[in-house]
């Protein structure tokens, strides 16, 4: 039995390292990891342009523009040619449109009184502007103020989020391709001739099972933002097991499994990984709860290039709470690794636990609820009974509080440190 610290290692030791790929940049490069830096491609703006709404200028030499002076000319936001701007003229300007050839400078409406409009009323004619001091430049974005070509926007590394601005800049500046770390495919089946579909009509014969974990643990690994292969549920037959894991490694990169890992005649699980497809078995228990039984194993195969390649498989335990937790424990960083996303696993956090926490003498990671107050304190309560069998540990579930191995309990208001699984929710 190795300890939680010791699988984490071997899971990152064991881990392939991430594959690079090129995409383009649309909605689905959500969520992806770049593998090298991106440079702009043109600057931004690309053209001289007002910051206000007002009157395009040419500024004297000595900043003084006082006087009535003619709207020779307009200029939108909207492409198209603007005439060039002579001293003495002015051309109305809208926020954003581009500066007229020789124009320097932009007034601002609200510094200006309109005198005359057109014969046709539709258009200035003449504007007053009293105004001193008018510098060159003056409410004008310059030629790659924001962007200057050739800079680099995005570091490798950086992960293009969909609330952040990655994606718009990558957008600004005509980037249309990326290098990115391909992000994993990963199957997941469930093994036992007990476990039935969830969703089949009518009563459980006697033994019967529903299959919880298959659908539990793929809208995880879709709420993380990873393509999900359902391999369905595989019976406890070595031939039917073998041929749905072989089936499995062919159409994804990590498999996860469920069942099959505990010390019973019928779990066939390892002897498959190891003597049917000639796996190495890393670990088969973990000093923990829930849990223990997880295995984490690599299976030589080869590539559509017909080049060796190691592929990742991730037997977890089959009472519903160990399998959600030790996904989040332990499949989660070998994915983050493959998608080039560091660090890797859970955000770490420390909490003040909301009331007393009974040990065990494993390590524990509790269920909880946890929610922020008004001074940013973060307090964590648990969900209940913790047995690894109930399902219902896990409703309303954001954290995993980390509590060490012992006897009696923590109190309430002791520090402790959660791995944060979701949103925190205000108190």
């Amino acid at each position: 039995m190795v300890s939680v610290d010791d699988a984490l290692a071997m899971i990152d030791e064991f881990t392939p390292q991430p594959e690079v790929v090129h995409t383009k940049v649309d909605q689905y490069i959500i969520g992806s990891v770049l593998a090298e830096e991106v440079q702009a491609r043109e600057n931004v703006p690309a053209f001289r342009a007002s910051i206000v709404d007002g009157y395009a200028v040419v500024a004297p030499k000595d900043g003084n523009l006082k006087g009535v002076f003619p709207v020779v000319g307009v200029s939108h936001a909207a492409p198209g040619e603007i005439a060039a701007l002579q001293e003495g003229q002015i051309a109305r300007i809208t926020t954003g449109a581009p500066l007229p050839p020789g124009a320097t400078s932009v007034i601002m409406v609200e510094d200006t009184v309109l005198k005359t409009m057109t014969d046709d009323g539709k258009e200035e004619k003449e504007v007053e502007i009293q105004a001193e001091g008018v510098r060159e430049g003056e409410n004008v974005r310059e030629v790659g103020s924001d962007v200057k070509q050739g800079a680099t926007i995005l570091s490798k590394g950086e992960q293009i989020s969909g609330v952040g601005g990655e994606i718009g800049l990558l957008a600004s500046v005509g980037v249309a391709e990326a290098a990115v770390y391909k992000r994993p495919v990963i199957g997941i089946l469930s093994t036992g001739d007990e476990i039935i579909e969830y969703n089949r009509p009518g009563a459980l014969k006697l033994g019967e099972v529903r299959d919880t974990n298959r659908i539990t643990l793929i809208s995880a690994a879709k709420e993380w933002g990873y393509e999900v292969v359902d391999l369905g549920i595989a019976q406890d037959q070595s031939n039917s097991l073998e041929e749905t894991l072989r089936s499995g490694l062919r159409r994804s990169d990590v498999l996860i499994t469920t069942g099959g890992v505990s010390m019973g005649e019928l779990d066939l699980l390892k002897p498959t990984i190891e003597r049917s497809l000639g796996g190495t078995i890393h670990f088969g228990r973990v000093a923990m709860k829930p849990g223990k039984p997880t295995t984490f194993a690599t299976v030589p195969v080869k590539d559509n290039a017909g080049q060796r390649v190691s592929k990742v498989i991730f037997s977890l335990p089959g009472n519903p709470a160990s399998a959600l937790v030790t996904f989040h424990l332990f499949v989660l960083p070998s994915l983050h690794k493959q998608s080039g996303i560091y660090p890797v696993g859970l955000p770490r956090v420390p909490v003040i636990l909301g009331h007393d926490f009974y040990m065990d003498p494993r390590p524990e990671y509790h269920r909880a609820v946890l929610t922020v107050g008004p001074d940013g304190q973060l307090t964590a309560n648990s969900t209940g009974g913790q047995r690894s069998s109930r399902v219902g540990s896990l409703r309303s579930a954001n954290a995993l509080i980390c509590m060490p191995s012992g006897k009696g309990k923590m109190e309430k208001g002791s520090k402790a440190h959660a791995l944060l699984m979701n949103a925190v929710r205000s108190s």
